[in-house]
């Protein structure tokens, strides 16, 4: 029988709200998917890392949610801005979902710049 991986709730303190947004909408600008406020596990940490294009980019850092925000999200997601403890709102860079040994996601990792 194989195990899900227990996540460490009490480390969600900080709050937060997540903006995903998609491809354009009928206006030209990039729509709104999901819109999540709560808790999260915020880690401060200075990181260079390279994006798509392969340029380096410092992250200011990583959130943690303890569960999967994009269940039932089908559509193409392009980026979003992170709201962190009333702080003024920075870009996503990356956005991955460790899963268990079941193959059931365990929770959601946000990188932020």
């Amino acid at each position: 029988m194989i195990k899900k991986l227990k996540y460490p709730d009490f480390a969600d303190v900080t709050p937060c709200t997540i903006v995903f947004t998609g491809g354009p909408s009928q206006f030209g600008d990039d729509s709104e998917l999901l819109t999540w406020s709560g808790k999260v596990n915020w880690s401060e940490k200075a990181q260079r890392v390279r994006d798509k294009n392969g340029d380096w980019i410092k992250l200011s850092g990583i959130i943690h949610v303890g569960q999967d925000l994009l269940a039932g999200i089908n559509d193409e997601i392009t980026g979003g801005h992170v709201t962190i403890a009333g702080l003024s709102n920075r870009e996503i860079l990356g956005i991955y979902r460790p899963r268990n040994p079941d193959g059931t996601v365990n929770h959601t990792r946000i990188e932020v710049i």
